[in-house]
């Protein structure tokens, strides 16, 4: 027996195992799945669930008040990531700023957990944090995320 695996009404594949994973989805989304059985010929009843994904988190070399909202800043080469005249034309400085904000999670040890309110992805999840300079920041190749 065979099975078709659907994300929304797009067929992403059929698959031999009663198991499959979906990758690349995106944070703070709602997907709704679907599983037919499918014999070569036709088609079962599709089994149908929605799942939402949570959002980025960030570690944070900081203690904070688990529920609490802060406030990040995030951009792109930012001086001193990048060789001055090889940023992107119009980026000198940084560019592609957004304000984010997060939801503290969790909290132990001096290290809090924080997760982003949006659907944002510009960083790998558990990105961590450190502070330099009175400001908690990390880089990432030519991308920057602040919080202060």
């Amino acid at each position: 027996m065979n099975y078709r695996v659907y994300n929304g009404s797009k067929l992403v594949t059929t698959v031999s195992s009663k198991s499959y994973s979906f990758s690349n989805l995106q944070p703070n989304s709602s997907y709704q799945f679907s599983v037919a059985p499918y014999n070569g010929l036709r088609e079962g009843t599709k089994a149908t669930i929605t799942v939402a994904t949570r959002g980025l988190r960030l570690l944070v070399a900081k203690s904070l008040t688990v529920d609490s909202t802060v406030n990040l800043m995030y951009q792109e080469y930012s001086l001193g990531l990048v060789p001055i005249g090889t940023e992107p034309a119009g980026m000198f400085g940084g560019g592609n700023r957004q304000a984010l904000t997060a939801k503290v999670i969790a909290s132990a040890n001096g290290q809090s957990t924080i997760e982003l309110q949006s659907s944002f992805n510009g960083l790998p999840d558990n990105t961590k944090l450190v502070l330099q300079n009175d400001v908690y920041c990390a880089f990432v190749d030519y991308k920057a995320i602040y919080l202060r």
